[in-house]
């Protein structure tokens, strides 16, 4: 047999000195069954972590007499005290700590299940951190019923409203894959009366219910890395006191400035998708105007008097 990769030599290690650990001893045979490795190859893994002598930090010399064993009758033996027990691993700096306490946080709140190994580094990461953290994060009311339409192989019946619309609709969707990131989460899905899956946002289901439609989901689903919104991207050019800048309802990208005297400039603003573009130019504060294009003037007014025929 051909020598193992480096990562299946540590897996095997692994196993075994996990069940000397758990028993005390056991036979090179035992742990060649349970490795599924030769004996022969077995032995030349277990050299590594068998015979192995060195210096601690205070000088003292760890020898094979005070670690693993394996004896003249290949049985691989635990004594009271063994080197890997002493090994000591640096704690992460304070901002490395920091930035992993936030992931480990985030994490527990998103996910539904048991994570005791996740649950027990977070508790050393606040050691180090030394200070309470906590992350409230509440998971959309569509998950339960996404995830449970996924493992039965069956369609969603949603209530769903788009990015676009103002109004939502009734889909059925066949759902794939759902997933969290950038703060949302996401379901990879299709609707039944289209050919192509595309993204949903959970948060956008007014509500979810499993359907009766059963389907095989394709099994090579991915997440994307990214998604290509610029399609959506809405640009208008306005004229607005420097200082009023920061009153500008948020998310948008700013271009370039120019002065047009009076401590007014004119700058493009770009906002993702027509609800926001509606947001942002009914919220310009007073004596800012729209300059181009001509027909987000004329919007602008229209999406006003609706709002005012409201109240």
């Amino acid at each position: 047999m051909a020598a193992l990769a480096k990562v299946r030599q540590f897996e095997t290690l692994r196993a075994v000195l996990g069940l000397v650990e758990e028993r005390g001893s056991a036979t090179l045979d035992e742990c060649a069954e349970l490795t599924e490795v030769p004996v022969d190859v077995l032995r030349e893994v277990l050299a590594a972590a068998l015979f192995v002598d060195y210096y601690t930090a205070d000088g003292t010399l760890v020898s094979e007499s005070s670690c693993f064993l394996l004896t003249e009758d290949d049985v691989v033996m635990l004594t009271q005290r063994h080197w890997l027990r002493d090994l000591d691993a640096a704690p992460p700096s304070p901002s490395t700590a920091l930035r992993l306490l936030l992931a480990g946080v985030a994490v527990q709140a998103l996910v539904d299940r048991s994570t005791p190994h996740l649950d027990s580094a977070v508790t050393k990461l606040r050691g180090v951190v030394a200070c309470e953290l906590r992350v409230p994060v509440e998971p959309p009311a569509a998950l339960a019923a996404v995830r449970q339409a996924i493992d039965e192989g069956r369609s969603l019946l949603v209530r769903y409203r788009s990015e676009a619309d103002d109004d939502a609709r009734d889909r059925e969707l066949l759902p794939y894959r759902v997933w969290s990131r950038w703060g949302h989460w996401y379901l990879t899905a299709r609707d039944a009366t289209e050919e192509t899956s595309k993204q949903f946002r959970l948060d956008r289901m007014l509500s979810a219910e499993v359907g009766t439609t059963s389907f095989e989901p394709p099994t090579d689903v991915e997440v994307p890395t990214w998604f290509d919104l610029s399609e959506n991207d809405r640009t208008v050019r306005i004229r607005i006191g420097e200082n009023d800048l920061e009153s500008l309802p948020a998310p948008h990208e700013l271009g370039e400035p120019s002065p047009v005297g009076d401590g007014q400039i004119e700058l493009d603003v770009t906002v993702a998708g027509d609800r926001r573009l509606d947001h942002l130019l009914v919220s310009l504060p007073t004596g800012a105007e729209v300059v181009s294009p001509e027909e987000y003037k004329v919007r602008r007014r229209n999406h006003a008097r609706e709002l005012l025929a409201r109240y």
